[in-house]
């Protein structure tokens, strides 16, 4: 394939076979999405762009890492590679699974990927208080802001409102919204003594800078109740002036007593009509567009495939690919599922949910030949005519089964007659796995008695290519 014959994909971190440091160019180290998932992967541009960048051609900006990545995780107890992926504002990924020899596979289930989620951003410049208080300023009451780190919902802090005297506690957000759409704004709140009203407050101006009639939206009194003495998360949706720029975001709690106190947390405001759950440039899936902790980010869907037809006990990479202009490639780090001297077998209609097979002896193999041997008249020699290449092998192979359960759950996978793939554990010397196309079964009880359940099931086999990544 085309990617395989890629400068970088004979090189040392793309071909598998080198060291994760030195951290190669445009290599991204993020925490995991998924437990035990690989933390960095690579990001290069479609290599058309290189050439928009030579001087001759214009001295286009050199290409930015757009977000999104992709990581791996070995999960040896069910014989797959669980593979995370996410690209903001993609709507087909393509995910590629890359062997020790640099050559590259298709994913069967994600080849194609559609995203029909959209891309979020949260336009909240500080949304989980991590790295301060920086943005946030006192309003109605002249509050003191502080940051607490306990018992908090997001991150490892929140804010702290606290007035002296009692009544209305206010606080401005720090965001950078354009306008033109309506507005969702949502955040975790805590108090704890009930206020009689909560309202979130946004403020315009035209682009005069006239005030323009703010917009607000206030909790229910049952809203209010759910966040006394615990956290609550709350969305609201806020119209916005067709001229309005500038805007200026403000959470308000009036009725508190003396010393009162407002705790928020986790605030995203977003254009348009959103279920406002919350995201950063920390959460799986997010990636911040300035300074982290201190700017905008985005959110793209983290799409997760169980691979049933990764190699066992070498080294793999995974590769996401967004095929639109401004996409390009991201690799993952290195990782390896461990058989544990287990041999699977995978149905590519269920690629996800392979199975342990107990295989009763190595099968022999025979790699046949189409050849024809002829003695041309008078001569001593004869002279050879076959075919270009020699056969996949044929043999025969013979499973375990220990339950009439385990046997008819094997009948039934083979029952459709599509191929499966053996996938033996590395010390044995079967590469990556073997397709095999199966011909008629042989069931035995051996030496057992009948009602012991112990079958063995003799399975000739003709080793068959891999069927199009589109079946699943």
């Amino acid at each position: 394939m085309t990617y395989a014959r890629d400068p970088w994909a004979r090189s040392p971190y793309g071909a598998g076979t080198g060291t994760e440091s030195p951290r190669p160019p445009g290599q991204v180290e993020l925490p995991p999405p998924i437990p035990g998932g690989t933390a960095t992967w690579t990001y290069l541009a479609h290599p058309v762009f290189g050439w928009a960048r030579l001087g001759w051609a214009g001295g286009a900006p050199a290409v930015t890492y757009p977000g999104g990545g992709v990581s791996i995780a070995p999960d040896p107890e069910r014989g797959v590679m669980r593979v995370s992926a996410w690209w903001p504002n993609a709507t087909t990924l393509l995910l590629l699974r890359q062997h020790p020899d640099a050559s590259l596979h298709p994913v069967r289930g994600a080849w194609p990927i559609p995203v029909p989620e959209p891309t979020r951003k949260n336009h909240c410049l500080n949304p989980s208080l991590e790295a301060g208080l920086h943005g946030y300023v006192p309003e109605a009451g002249n509050p003191a802001l502080t940051r607490i780190t306990s018992s908090v919902p997001r991150g490892s802090a929140a804010l702290r409102a606290t007035v002296a005297t009692g009544r209305a506690c206010g606080i401005t957000v720090p965001v950078s919204l354009p306008g033109g759409q309506d507005v969702t704004v949502g955040l975790d709140l805590r108090f704890p003594e009930r206020p009689s009203t909560v309202t979130v407050q946004i403020g315009w101006t035209d682009s005069g800078g006239v005030a323009l009639p703010p917009a607000a939206a206030t909790l229910t009194a049952d809203e209010i109740n759910q966040s006394v003495a615990q956290w609550s998360r709350h969305v609201l949706h806020l119209p916005t002036p067709a001229q309005g720029v500038d805007p200026t975001v403000k959470l308000i709690a009036d009725g508190l007593p003396d010393s009162g106190v407002m705790d928020v947390d986790g605030i995203t405001i977003e254009r348009g009509t959103t279920d406002g759950s919350f995201f950063d440039g920390n959460t799986p899936g997010g990636t911040w567009l300035g300074v982290t902790n201190l700017s905008a980010s985005l959110f793209a869907a983290v799409h997760t495939i169980d691979d049933g037809e990764c190699p066992l006990d070498t080294s793999v990479r995974y590769l996401v690919a967004n095929p639109a202009p401004t996409g390009g490639r991201m690799m993952s780090g290195l990782a390896n599922l461990d058989s544990r001297g287990r041999t699977w077998l995978t149905h590519p209609a269920h690629v996800d949910r392979p199975l342990v097979v107990q295989v009763g002896a190595v099968p022999d193999r025979e790699r046949a030949i189409d050849q024809g041997v002829f003695y041309p008249l008078g001569a001593q020699y004869p002279i050879v005519v076959s075919s270009a290449r020699r056969k996949a092998s044929t043999g025969s192979l013979t499973l375990g089964v220990f339950s009439f359960a385990e046997r008819d759950r094997l009948l039934g996978w083979f029952a459709d007659l599509q191929p499966v793939l053996l996938r033996a554990p590395g010390e044995f010397g079967y590469g990556p796995g073997m397709w095999l196309a199966l011909e008629s079964i042989t069931e035995s009880a051996g030496s057992r008695r009948a009602y012991q359940q112990t079958r063995l099931l003799t399975i000739p086999f003709r080793e068959v290519a891999a069927p199009s990544p589109l079946t699943v």
